[in-house]
This record gives structure tokens, C-alpha cells and sequence, in this order.
């Protein structure tokens, strides 16, 4: 039976609808390619609901990471020792895309491959950043499929709402029962950033939440400065790395990156009030200097992680790996093209997009942990 969409996909409509109208390239890969992953990967049948039963999230199961699971969200880079992790705040971290099947629009919580990415290398070389800032919980969910991305027909679009009822839900859950009145990062990447998003608008802004927040992390998705955190009343892109209560976002290309598919979906589709975002400034914080845009050279860069195996620790940081520019466009730019370690991933028109967390590892971790800590000598606690 398909799933009718409530007000809170409405919104997710808003934010997201053009994704599977405007598909020019939409994830960063140009037209031929396009249509030959759309074959490759959308389901050949009309989007239907695989369950309209709820999650239960008061059930430790239909969570990836819990602070109290062993899991590789306690991951730490080889010779990293922290000092202290500091007491007292929590991350609600909202994985990527990792269901590539074509079987169904939205992954069934049960599915091996797309949880073995998701244990063994989303919360190994992403979630483990916050792991110094916070304890970790990370919401499995009924994720809409890679294809979904490249659907013109209306599909994937609701595949996306039917998985954010999912995270709405889980962050509902989180913090009724879980999270107990503290602090709380927000995070995600990529589609899982486009959710955490749309919870900005839906049950953040506006609310004793929005107090709460220390930071939000919306890395591997395009933001408006003015169409979509125009929207957050009191909610502003961080400004510096102390900044506490805002907004980071940047996506990672090389030098000569070819952005023109994502610049597309960007001035093709609305913000979160429904203000169209052709002729507004992207957001794009620098990870090198957490300022917005600007330029920083490689002595800035704390260190990248690597791509390790499934089953390996992760590697020791790579110092000084590279310089980064956010460009006039608002996409962050490389200073040089990495080496082969770092093209295994690479998607096309030098796309990094994968390797958003990885590339900057070090400088977000250490990041979280001083926005944490500086949202404690805030609030005088």
C-alpha cells in the first residue's frame, strides 16, 4: 500500500522535490551517464510503501550506533589519543546512501549490504569524527535507494519522504527518551544530510531544542544561505570554528572540478520556506578555518584518514594532506588532486563527494570537540 504523505513530507516535497525532476546530472555526473544509472539502478516498479508499520525506536535494535553498543562509531584514527572525551553532549548522526539495490524504493532495515556500509565504513571513517565531542546515536532508517536520485517520474521523490518519517521519527524518539535535556550535535551526510536539514525546519528551529544545538553538520548537501537558513529563524551559518547553535556545509571536488550538475539542481529547486534558490549564495564553511569561504593552504589541514578495508582499524591521519578554497560558486575546491589512495571513489568531474568526512577528518573532529566545548563555557556549565 503506498504510504500518504503527511505534513511533514509536504515540507520534505518542498525541500527536495526537484531531485527527481531536474536530473540533468543531478548527482554529479553528466547527462549520458545519468540516464544509464537510472537504468542501472531505479526499480522497475512504482513506488510503494515496503511497510506502514512504524519503526519502533525504543527498541535498541533499530539503532546503528547507541552509546552503550560496541560498534565502530568508537573508532579512532591509529596513534590519536584523547585527552578526555567530553561528558555530557550527544550526536544525532544521520547515515548516507548505502542501498544500491534496485528490488525495492527504500531499503528493508534487514538488508546485508547496506548495513554491512553502514557499520563497517560509514561509522568507522564518519560518525567516529564526533566520538571525542559526544556520545553517538545513529538511527537506522528506511533509506531511499541510490536510484531514487535519478528517478523523473515522481518515485523517488516519495521514497525520500517515506525514509525521512523514519529520522523525524528516531529524533522524536531520541529526545523523549535518550537524550535526557543535553546538548546534541546535529550530522549527516549526504542524503542523511538532507534529512537533518529538513528536522531544522521541522523540529528544531524555533523550539528549546534550538538552544540545545550545538552545531549542525550538513556535510555532502547544497544549503542556501538565504533560501534555506533564511527559513531557521535564529539559526545562522557558523561564522567561525566557536561558533556554537549554527549551520556548517561544503562539498568536496578537486581542482578543476566539474560542478554545472549540481549547480542545476541548486537554482532549479526551492528552499526550506519555499523561496527558489537560482541567484542565492550557497553555503560553503571551509574545514580548514571554519569560516565561510575563503581560502586555507595544507599547513592548515590536521590531518585526512585514508580508505582502510572493511575489517582494518582505521589508519593514522595524513598531516598537511591538502589546501581547499570554497569557490565564488559556493563548492569547496582542492588545492592540488589527490593522489590514487583518494580515486577509488572519485565520482565524476573530480566529484569527492564520498570522501567529504575523510578528507578533512581531523579538522572535523577537533572542531566538534571545541564547538562542544565551547557550548558548555556558554551556557555556564
Amino acid at each position: 500500500m503506498a504510504m500518504r504523505a503527511k505534513p511533514a513530507g509536504i515540507f520534505l516535497a518542498i525541500v527536495a522535490g526537484i531531485i527527481v525532476l531536474v536530473l540533468a546530472g543531478f548527482m554529479w555526473i553528466q547527462a549520458d551517464p545519468t540516464r544509464a544509472l537510472r537504468v542501472a539502478f531505479t526499480p522497475g516498479e512504482p513506488f510503494a510503501a515496503i511497510s506502514t508499520d512504524p519503526i519502533d525506536y525504543t527498541d535498541d535494535v533499530n539503532w546503528a550506533a547507541l552509546p552503550r553498543s560496541k560498534t565502530y562509531a568508537s573508532a579512532k584514527p591509529s596513534g590519536i589519543v584523547d585527552i578526555a572525551v567530553i561528558p555530557g553532549a550527544d550526536v544525532f548522526f544521520v547515515h548516507p546512501t548505502t542501498y544500491l539495490s534496485r528490488d525495492t524504493w527504500n531499503a528493508p532495515l534487514d538488508h546485508a549490504d547496506a548495513n554491512l556500509r553502514i557499520e563497517k565504513r560509514v561509522l568507522k571513517t564518519q560518525a567516529s569524527v564526533y566520538n571525542q565531542a559526544a556520545k553517538i546515536y545513529a538511527p537506522r532508517y528506511r533509506q531511499a535507494t541510490f536510484g531514487a536520485f535519478f528517478d523523473q517520474e515522481g518515485d523517488g521523490l516519495q521514497a525520500l519522504i517515506y525514509a525521512y518519517t523514519d529520522v523525524q521519527r528516531a529524533f522524536d524518539q531520541f529526545i523523549a527518551d535518550r537524550n535526557d535535556d543535553r546538548p546534541f550535535i546535529l550530522a549527516g551526510h549526504s542524503q542523511g544530510s538532507l534529512h537533518a536539514l529538513a528536522l531544522l525546519r521541522q523540529r528544531i528551529v524555533g523550539t528549546p531544542l534550538a538552544d540545545r544545538m550545538i552545531a549542525a553538520y550538513i556535510i555532502g548537501w547544497p544549503v542556501s544561505i538565504e533560501a534555506d537558513l533564511g527559513a531557521l529563524d535564529g539559526i545562522e551559518a557558523c561564522a567561525s570554528a566557536q561558533d556554537t547553535g549554527c549551520v556548517i556545509s561544503y562539498q568536496t571536488f578537486g581542482p578543476k572540478g566539474d560542478t554545472s550538475g549540481l549547480k542545476v539542481y541548486f537554482e532549479t529547486t526551492v528552499g526550506l520556506g519555499g523561496m527558489p534558490r537560482k541567484g542565492t549564495k550557497m553555503l560553503c564553511t571551509n574545514p580548514l578555518t571554519w569560516e565561510i569561504d575563503g581560502t586555507a593552504s595544507a599547513s592548515a589541514h590536521s590531518g585526512a584518514l585514508e580508505r582502510v578495508s572493511d575489517d582494518d582499524p582505521l589508519g593514522s591521519p595524513v598531516i598537511s594532506f591538502n589546501g581547499a578554497r570554497c569557490g565564488e560558486d559556493g563548492f569547496l575546491y582542492l588545492e592540488n588532486e589527490p593522489g590514487e589512495p583518494w580515486q577509488h571513489l572519485k565520482m565524476a568531474g573530480e566529484n569527492y563527494h564520498v570522501y567529504d568526512y575523510q578528507m578533512f577528518y581531523m579538522n572535523v573532529r577537533n572542531n566538534a570537540a571545541t564547538r562542544t566545548l565551547n557550548w558548555f563555557k556558554s551556557n555556564n556549565n
